[in-house]
């Protein structure tokens, strides 16, 4: 009888350890899939916050070249508003030439007139001058010979004579040749600085409204047979050479 129970015993535990043990693994087994599914789903929330992330990024990407193409499309338009197209302009990237004429410029630029005007009062000047001198030379000259031929004059008078009228003649000469120098000199200083004035007013005119790859000078005797008055430019460079002037000399 004690047998039996003990027998009936063991056989209690083991079942009771078994059932013990398929609890446990049961246990596991949900403890295992609690945590597959944790880990699915950071997976799928780092997947949702990549693509987020992604999104985000593209937005920011697509939102800066918006604003770079309307910044472009401004400064385009504000740049053309300051550009003054010329009738019968190319558009096909062929290079635009304007005009300017000299001739007309020169005539009406205030400080061309004032400076040739300048240099030709000192010519006269200077010419008054020598002709006063060869006019007094020649008297001299003309005294020389008449009391030659008279006979009035000793050798030595008329080494003197002769000596005194070729120093004044040496005299004049140089200083002939000197003012002409000086002429030179300045009617060179007055040609350069007209020059520069008519081209940097004329870069000045074309760079503010025109935008021309080449501004051609025409004049009286020129290279260019003909020029359109439509790319003549030469009003506005007048305007802005006597405007230029006025500023300076105030």
């Amino acid at each position: 009888m004690d047998e039996n129970i003990n027998v009936d015993d063991t056989t209690v535990g083991k079942e009771l350890t078994n059932e013990n043990t398929q609890n446990d693994n049961i246990v596991v087994n949900q403890i295992q899939e609690t945590e597959e599914i944790k880990e699915e789903s950071i997976t799928k929330d780092k997947r949702s916050c990549n693509t987020k992330k992604t999104c985000i990024c593209q937005s920011i990407a697509f939102a800066v070249l918006f604003i770079g193409l309307i910044v472009l499309y401004i400064i385009h338009f504000q740049n053309k508003s300051d550009f003054t197209p010329l009738p019968g302009q190319a558009q096909n990237g062929t290079p635009l030439m304007v005009t300017v004429n000299n001739d007309s410029i020169i005539e009406h630029f205030t400080l061309a007139k004032i400076l040739k005007n300048d240099l030709e009062t000192e010519a006269q000047k200077y010419q008054q001058e020598l002709t006063t001198m060869q006019s007094t030379l020649e008297e001299k000259y003309k005294n020389y010979q008449i009391n030659l031929q008279k006979n009035v004059l000793t050798q030595t008078q008329i080494q003197n004579a002769e000596k005194q009228l070729q120093q004044e003649a040496g005299q004049f000469q140089a200083l002939q040749e000197q003012y002409s120098q000086i002429l030179a000199m300045k009617e060179v200083s007055v040609q350069k600085e007209i020059t520069d004035s008519i081209v940097n007013a004329a870069q000045r005119v074309n760079d503010a409204k025109y935008k021309a790859d080449y501004v051609l000078a025409t004049s009286s005797g020129s290279a260019i047979l003909y020029a359109n008055k439509v790319y003549d430019i030469t009003n506005d460079v007048i305007k802005e050479l006597n405007d230029a002037y006025k500023k300076s000399s105030k």
